[in-house]
C-alpha cells in the first residue's frame, strides 16, 4: 500500500534505490502519506519514536553506526523544532540525516491555521542544503523537478563531507488515500574523485616534518577509521613526534598520549615550553581539553590541518596550512624514513609516565567520589563495548583514563549538548552487533527520559548513571562557585531524585551503589543482565570537585 501522493511515492522508490533501511516516524496527521507508504514497506524498517527530539537523536545514533542516511520524518508545526538539536549535532559530527518534514499548503502558513509555521529553510543554518517539494505536482515538469532535488538532497547526505539534509513536503487533504505506485524514478550518479598531493606540495611536507625539532599530531573526534592507526604509528617512530588524541578519536596504542589533562595540568614554565611543538598537525574536530588549547594558542606553532572538506579550522588561531585529503591518504603518503637529532617525543613520553604514575597513587588512596568510580568503571568494562559517553563531567573524568584499544568511543561532540546521550545510544546500540555501555550524568539521564519510549531499546545496552545530586560540571569549572547562592539553584540545579522511579516505569531492572565494594559488584551484575540495565552510581555532591582538585594538585607535585 502507497500514498496517492505522487511525490510521496517518488521519495519512497528513491529510498530503495538509495539502499536507505531506516526511518524514523513521529506520530502525526501531516505525515501520514509517510505513514501510509512506509510503515508496512518490504525493505526499508519504519519504527515510532514519539518524542520527536528523542526520535532525532536516536536516528543519529543509528546514522553513526550505519555511517549512511537514515531518514526522519515528523507531521507539520512545532515538531519539526523538536529535531533541531540533533540536527545541529548531526551537522557538526558529520553524521547523515534525511530530515522530512510534512508542511501545510504554503497559502495557509500565517493564515491562523493549525500545526503550521514557517517550515521552509528551518533548519538552514544546520544542514548541507534544504529543499521545498512542489506540492501535488503529479505529471510535466514538476514532477521532474521533484524528483531531480529529493535525488540530489539524498546523495548529498553522503558526497564529500557527510551531514543532515532538510526536504519540506507541503501535502494537501486529503491525507489518507492510496493508489499503486507508477513507475521508476531516475537517480543521477556522481563519479568518484581521488585527491592526492602535488609532488611539489609532498616534497615541501616531508621536508618540513624531517626538520622540525617538534611534531605534534593531535587527534580530535573521528569514527573508528580502518588504517588510520597504523599509518600515525609509522610517524609516530620518529624521536621528534608525539601523537596526542583523546578517547573519542579512535587512536589508541601505548605511544599515544590520551590523558592530555593529566599531564598538562601540572605543567608549568620550561615544561609548557618543552611541551608546545613547532609543527602542529591536526586530524578530526572537537577536541575537548581546554588546557591543550590554551597552550597552542600561547605558544603559537606553525599549523597544518588535515581534512578532506578542506575547512580552514583555526581552533589555535595559527593555522598556516590547509590540507584536504582524508587522514589515512595523508599519513600514507608521508616519508617516515628521515633521521633526526630530536629527543622531543623522548621527553613528552618521561612526563606523561611520571604523570600516570601519580595520578595511580592517588586514586589507590583516593576517598569515595566522582574521580574514583570513574577509575573502578574503565577498569571494568568488558573488552569488546562501544562506550557511549556522556557529557560535561562525564566525559572530562573518562579522558583522565588511557584510552583503551578494545573499545569504540563515541560522544555528542558536536555541539556537546547533553539534551540526547541517552536516545543517541538507544539508536547506536539498536544497529550495532557490538554491545554497548553508556556512561551518563543524571542531569543528562533525567533530561532524556523518553529516551526509553519506544520499542528499540536493545538488550545489549547497559546504562551506568553518575548521580551526585546535580550538574557536578559546575563545580569543576572555574565560575560558578563564585556565584554564592546561585550555584546550588540555576547552575548544578541540585536534586534529591533517583534513577529507581524512572527504571520502573520503564520496566528496566535497576541497581544502586554507594560505595567501592559496591560499585565493583554493581558492575557484575550490569554485564549480567540480560535485557537493558541501569546502574545507579551515587556520589558525593560536595566532595567531588575538592577530590578532583586535589588529583591535580598530587601530579603538580609529584610529576
Amino acid at each position: 500500500m502507497i500514498s496517492d501522493k505522487k511525490p510521496v511515492q517518488d521519495f519512497v522508490q528513491l529510498l530503495q534505490q538509495y539502499a536507505i533501511e531506516h526511518v524514523i516516524i513521529t506520530p502525526g496527521s501531516r505525515n501520514a502519506p509517510f505513514i501510509i507508504s512506509l510503515s508496512d514497506h518490504p525493505t526499508i524498517q519504519s519504527h515510532s519514536v514519539v518524542d520527536e527530539r528523542s526520535a532525532a537523536f536516536v536516528a543519529l545514533g543509528m546514522a553513526q553506526q550505519l555511517r549512511k542516511p537514515v531518514v526522519l520524518i515528523c507531521t507539520s508545526g512545532t515538531a519539526a523544532l523538536n529535531f533541531a538539536p540533533a540536527i545541529a549535532e548531526a551537522y557538526y559530527q558529520r553524521i547523515p540525516l534525511l530530515v522530512v518534514t510534512a508542511d501545510r499548503p504554503i497559502e495557509w502558513i500565517d493564515q491562523g491555521e493549525g500545526q503550521s509555521i514557517r517550515q521552509r529553510n528551518v533548519f538552514q543554518n544546520f544542514v548541507k542544503a534544504s529543499y521545498e517539494i512542489a506540492e501535488e505536482a503529479s505529471e510535466g515538469d514538476l514532477v521532474w523537478y521533484n524528483v531531480r532535488i529529493m535525488d540530489e538532497a539524498m546523495r548529498l547526505c553522503t558526497e564529500g563531507v557527510p551531514g543532515p539534509v532538510h526536504i519540506n513536503f507541503p501535502l494537501r487533504e486529503s491525507l489518507y488515500r492510496t493508489a499503486e505506485p507508477d513507475g521508476i524514478v531516475k537517480t543521477i550518479q556522481r563519479a568518484e574523485v581521488q585527491l592526492s598531493l602535488s609532488p611539489d606540495e609532498l616534497r615541501g611536507i616531508h621536508k618540513r616534518i624531517a626538520t622540525a625539532q617538534k611534531v605534534m599530531i593531535l587527534a580530535g573526534q573521528l569514527p573508528p577509521i580502518e588504517g588510520l592507526r597504523e599509518h600515525v604509528i609509522a610517524l609516530a617512530e620518529r624521536e621528534n613526534v608525539v601523537v596526542f588524541t583523546e578517547a573519542h578519536s579512535n587512536l589508541s596504542h601505548p605511544q599515544f598520549i590520551s590523558t592530555i589533562d593529566r599531564l598538562i595540568m601540572g605543567l608549568e614554565g620550561e615544561e609548557i615550553d618543552r611541551l608546545v611543538p613547532d609543527l602542529l598537525i591536526t586530524i578530526g574536530h572537537n577536541i575537548i581539553s581546554r588546557k591543550i588549547k590554551e597552550y597552542l594558542r600561547k605558544g603559537q606553532p606553525e599549523h597544518w590541518h588535515v581534512d578532506v572538506s578542506g575547512e580552514g579550522l583555526d581552533t589555535y588561531k595559527h593555522l598556516t596550512k590547509i590540507i584536504p585529503l582524508h587522514p589515512v591518504d595523508f599519513f600514507r603518503a608521508i616519508d617516515t624514513s628521515y633521521t633526526t637529532t630530536s629527543n622531543y617525543r623522548a621527553q613528552i613520553s618521561a612526563m606523561n609516565d611520571k604523570a600516570r604514575n601519580a595520578a595511580t597513587t592517588y586514586l589507590k588512596e583516593a576517598a569515595w567520589s566522582d574521580l574514583k568510580a570513574f577509575d573502578i568503571i574503565m577498569k571494568h568494562i568488558p573488552a569488546g563495548q562501544d562506550l557511549q559517553m556522556g557529557n560535561s563531567s562525564v566525559v572530562r573524568y573518562i579522558l583522565l583514563s588511557d584510552s583503551r584499544s578494545d573499545l569504540r568511543y563515541y560522544g555528542n561532540r558536536g555541539v556537546a549538548g547533553i539534551d540526547g546521550c541517552t536516545s543517541t545510544a538507544v539508536g547506536a546500540a539498536y544497529i550495532t552487533q557490538k554491545p554497548t555501555t553508556l556512561i551518563s550524568g543524571d542531569i543528562a539521564f533525567f533530561y532524556d527520559s523518553n529516551a526509553f519510549w519506544n520499542n528499540l531499546v536493545s538488550s545489549r545496552l547497559k546504562v551506568i548513571v553518575i548521580n551526585n545530586s546535580g550538574g557536578g560540571i559546575f563545580r569543576i569549572i572555574p565560575g560558578p562557585s563564585t556565584t554564592g547562592d546561585a550555584l546550588d539553584t540555576y547552575f548544578e540545579t541540585v536534586h534529591q531524585r533517583s534513577v529507581n522511579g524512572l527504571a520502573a516505569m520503564y520496566h528496566l531492572p535497576c541497581h544502586t551503589v554507594r560505595n567501592e565494594v559496591e560499585l565493583e559488584a554493581g558492575l557484575q551484575w550490569l554485564y549480567e543482565q540480560k535485557s537493558c540495565a541501569i546502574l545507579e552510581i551515587v556520589t558525593p555532591r560536595e566532595k567531588n570537585d575538592t577530590i578532583q582538585k586535589r588529583y591535580f594538585q598530587f601530579i603538580k607535585e609529584n610529576k
